[in-house]
């Protein structure tokens, strides 16, 4: 698969994300003003995220600033080296927002 499919690909799965964590962030939020869901974050700090936050929308804004910087990558070395825990970060948002509309959906 060459860079250009690589990127489509990556660019369609978070896309994926933006709009599950659009409908989990609401859903986040309704617990939370109703006193439930108090937590400070949806990753643990082992996480490949650099982000903290207790929405999903941070994290998906660090998948698409990691998007773009892989984007700018000039060599094949430093492309591989920035795809990889790109897709790591995009198969814990998946399997997170997965998980998270089983248990409240």
């Amino acid at each position: 698969m060459n860079r250009h499919n690589v990127i489509e690909q990556l660019q369609i799965n978070i896309k994926t994300i933006y709009h599950k964590a659009i409908d989990a962030d609401k859903l986040i939020s309704e617990q939370q003003a109703d006193g439930l869901g108090q937590f400070d974050q949806i990753f643990v700090s082992e996480s490949p995220f650099n982000t903290q936050a207790d929405h999903f929308l941070p994290y998906v804004e660090e998948m698409a600033n990691d998007l773009v910087a892989l984007q700018q990558c000039e060599d094949d070395a430093q492309f591989t080296q920035q795809l990889e825990p790109l897709v790591s970060k995009i198969e814990l948002a998946h399997k997170t927002l997965a998980s998270f509309k089983q248990l409240l959906g």
